[in-house]
Parts: C-alpha cells; structure tokens; sequence
C-alpha cells in the first residue's frame, strides 16, 4: 500500500489564519478602546493608527477572495476559480482561500465567518467608526454565500474545493 506524503501546508495555513484574527481582534479591541475619535490617548497612540491597522486586516479577506472580482481593490489580483462546482452544477466560485494557496476549506471559511461576524455584532459601531463596517459585511457575505451554494440539497455538502 503506498503511503503519502503528508503536508505541512495545512498547519501553517491554520497558523496564519490564527494570527490574522487576533490582529483583526486587537485592532477591533483598540478602536473599541477610543470612542471618541479625535483624541488621542498617551497609553494606547493614535486611534487613526488602530484605524488603519484594522484597514488593513480587512484588506486581507479581500486578498483571499476567490472567483468573480467586482469593485476589486487589490490591483495585483484577478478573477480566479470561475468554473468551482460546475462539475456538479453548481457555483462555488465564491469563497476564500486558505492560506494564500488555492484551496479552499469549508470548515476553516465557517469558523472566520463566524468570528468575523462576532466582531461585527460586538464592534460593529467602532467599525463603523474607523469605516471598516462595510467591508468587513462584504467579506462576511462573500464566505456565506459560499457556505450557502456549498449545501445544495439535504443531504450533500461540498467541504473542500482544491484544482
């Protein structure tokens, strides 16, 4: 029987996961920190530095997203994995990568939906605030619409897209 080679791919892919969530959880947590937007406190610096931090937190889901770009922000990024689930019929063009590869897990994408959308419920006045609501609700969106076209009938469930 012959053995494959396992990869260490999916534990760095968690890993970066893991430290994307806490910047965006810290950047969250500091905007939540300065309610008031125009002052600036000694212990915590600048709030528009938090801002920006959490800017670019949001700019990684938007890194990560896969199929049809529209109102694309990241220059160097194109449309990709158009033709996801047209084996079966149906568009998994949606959805994020994992860990900046090409594939793209249900279960990891589920999980950053929903602390994504804790940080919205949570903080969604402070991101607000720092003009990051609306971006993080796209991406929010983005995942779910995956995770929708994901479960077609009742009793399938696509968990993984790789090419």
């Amino acid at each position: 029987m012959k053995q494959r080679k396992r990869s260490s791919s999916g534990c760095c892919g968690w890993f970066l996961v893991i430290i994307v969530l806490a910047g965006i959880a810290f950047a969250v947590f500091a905007v939540l920190k300065h309610k008031t937007w125009g002052s600036g406190s000694p212990a915590l610096g600048d709030p528009k530095k938090y801002s920006d931090a959490l800017k670019i937190a949001m700019q990684f889901f938007d890194i990560q997203k896969s199929g049809k770009l529209d109102e694309n922000q990241i220059p160097w990024r194109g449309d990709s994995a158009l033709k996801d689930g047209s084996e079966a019929k149906i568009d998994l063009s949606k959805g994020m990568y994992d860990a900046g590869d090409h594939m793209k897990f249900g279960f990891p994408m589920a999980f950053t939906a929903t602390v994504l959308s804790w940080a919205i419920l949570e903080y969604g006045d402070q991101m607000n605030g720092a003009g990051q609501l609306e971006p993080a609700r796209n991406s929010l969106k983005w995942i779910t619409d995956y995770l929708v076209n994901s479960h077609p009938t009742a009793n399938v469930l696509y968990i993984q897209v790789d090419p």
